[in-house]
């Protein structure tokens, strides 16, 4: 059996037209589900904050692009980006507390849970240690609290994507560090990582949770 993979992507819309690309994903729901079955995606959701998109997708393929219909990513401006601009561009993944492994279940089949995309972003001369600090804990693997939860980074943009309740996965055989050195003080540390946003920062709350507009399988599924 195939791995199972996990992406997110983001997409920037054009100026003005944001309404309309709204009421384009509630008129073309049947049509987005057709191109996500075709492309043997498993779940998909996706957000939007202000003039951006994002995708979280998980699939036994990796994909290069998100299946959309050409009316919404006509909406979309372009990334720069080698071979040509893109509409979409996948985000880099971070951090992830868990990964779909061979031989364990990554979901349940009556696994009824709420998605939760969020957004942040980092100073610029934080990045590094951001990835850093992250790198240690997910490394370490000994401070395991959701196993769905995963950030993806472009440019100084963040994606969180979790699912409530959580799942603790505390499987870590694969850790590559044998330390324990992730900082007790989390929240507060993470804080000095974060641009504020205009109305300031809540360090203990610091990420901004995003709209869904689209998810398959629907709720209602």
């Amino acid at each position: 059996m195939a791995a199972l993979n996990r992406q997110q992507f983001r997409a920037i819309v054009r100026a003005n037209v944001l309404e309309q690309l709204l009421s384009l994903v509630i008129k073309e729901e049947e049509a987005i589900d057709e191109l996500v079955r075709k492309k043997a995606i498993s779940l998909f959701k996706l957000y939007h904050f202000g003039d951006q998109l994002f995708v979280y997708l998980e699939s036994n393929s990796l994909h290069k692009d998100v299946p959309l219909p050409q009316s919404i990513n006509a909406l979309l401006g372009d990334w720069p980006a080698s071979g040509g601009n893109r509409k979409w561009v996948e985000m880099l993944d971070i951090f992830h507390d868990a990964m779909p492994r061979t031989g364990a279940p990554w979901r349940e089949s009556n696994d009824a849970r709420t998605s939760i995309g969020s957004i942040i972003y980092l100073r610029p001369e934080k990045y590094a240690s951001y990835v850093y600090y992250h790198f240690q804990l997910q490394e370490e693997g000994l401070k395991k609290f959701n196993k769905y939860f995963i950030i993806g980074a472009h440019e100084n943009c963040l994606f969180s994507y979790y699912e409530l309740p959580a799942v603790i996965d505390s499987w870590n055989d694969d850790r590559i560090l044998q330390s324990n050195n992730s900082p007790d003080n989390w929240a507060e540390l993470m804080g000095e990582h974060f641009q504020p946003w205009a109305e300031g920062l809540n360090i203990e709350d610091p990420w901004k949770v995003m709209q869904e507009i689209y998810s398959f399988p629907s709720r209602n599924a």
